[in-house]
């Protein structure tokens, strides 16, 4: 009977040990995802660079995506799309009636990819960068393609995004 019972806590012991180790291989590798992603419509007056006292309305359209994944290492991912078109106009935004040319075009995509082995951090920020291209919409070079480059800031308090901040606009003839 004695024998019987010491194999009994022997098999419990070794079963309850073998579950512990499946919750924690289970543990282990299961996934969490946080992902959110908004649109900003566009609208904005931007000096144009490669013209004396021009201007450009900017309208169009910008997709922010921003996830946070959990799996063997957590890694944060943020990513910026946008397009859109732009029209010559006067420093108050009013279209030109004399010479003005064809419409600009622009897109844009960027992206960053953060891991951290360890484990959710604490406090991780970044700066990423979009480029948006304005080149006219004609079939003949008009000479005056400029870029329009936006640096975002983007902010992670123990691995949960805050929204992102510009914290610069540059506009430059190339």
């Amino acid at each position: 009977m004695m024998t019987s019972i010491k194999q009994h806590i022997i098999t419990s012991a070794v079963c309850l040990a073998a579950v512990i180790a499946a919750a924690n291989n289970a543990q282990a590798q299961v996934t969490t995802v946080v992902y959110y992603s908004f649109n900003i419509p566009i609208a904005k007056v931007v000096p144009n660079p490669c013209t004396t006292n021009g201007f450009t309305l900017v309208s169009g359209t910008m997709s922010v995506a921003i996830t946070a994944l959990q799996q063997t290492a957590f890694q944060l991912s943020a990513s910026v799309t946008s397009t859109g078109s732009g029209k010559d106009v006067t420093v108050d935004g009013l279209p030109l009636i004399v010479g003005a040319g064809p419409d600009y075009a622009y897109s844009s995509d960027a992206g960053a990819l953060s891991t951290f082995p360890g484990g959710v951090p604490t406090y991780f920020e970044h700066t990423l960068r979009v480029t948006d291209w304005f080149v006219r919409s004609s079939p003949v070079l008009t000479g005056d393609s400029y870029v329009v480059r936006t640096y975002f800031r983007f902010k992670y308090n123990n691995g949960v995004p805050s929204a992102p901040v510009i914290e610069t606009i540059s506009v430059a003839c190339e």
